[in-house]
């Protein structure tokens, strides 16, 4: 009995999750890089409520330094330009996402490559 009722509250707390669209398009170039959302609508924690706060945070499990830079989605006009971040091998940094928050999808798009690599 406790393992079907197990089972059921775990997907409960997975539908929400599955929903939502990222705010955050990654195009990471083969790099050993994960990214998660931070301020996204559903984000909190006990001691901070980040809601409506687009920021990422990047944790770089690679051996070369990454760059990281935001760039502007296709359908966008215009995005101020932001520097690069190097992320250093075992480190993790958090970006603040440029731009205004939207709820209809994306909002930036990160690109990180090894640094030293030139741009395309």
């Amino acid at each position: 009995m406790k393992r079907p009722l197990l089972a059921l509250v775990g997907l409960a707390f997975a539908i929400p999750a599955i929903g939502q669209e990222p705010q955050v398009v990654t195009r990471l170039n083969g790099m050993d890089i994960k990214v998660e959302e931070l301020g996204v609508p559903s984000a909190s924690s006990d001691s901070v409520d980040l809601k409506g706060v687009p920021a990422i945070k990047v944790n770089n499990h690679g051996n070369e330094i990454a760059s990281c830079q935001f760039h502007s989605l296709p359908e966008e006009t215009v995005m101020t330009a932001t520097p690069a971040v190097s992320v250093n091998p075992n480190e993790e940094v958090v970006m603040r996402v440029p731009g205004k928050y939207s709820a209809g999808g994306p909002i930036a798009l990160l690109v990180c490559k090894p640094e030293g690599v030139p741009s395309r």
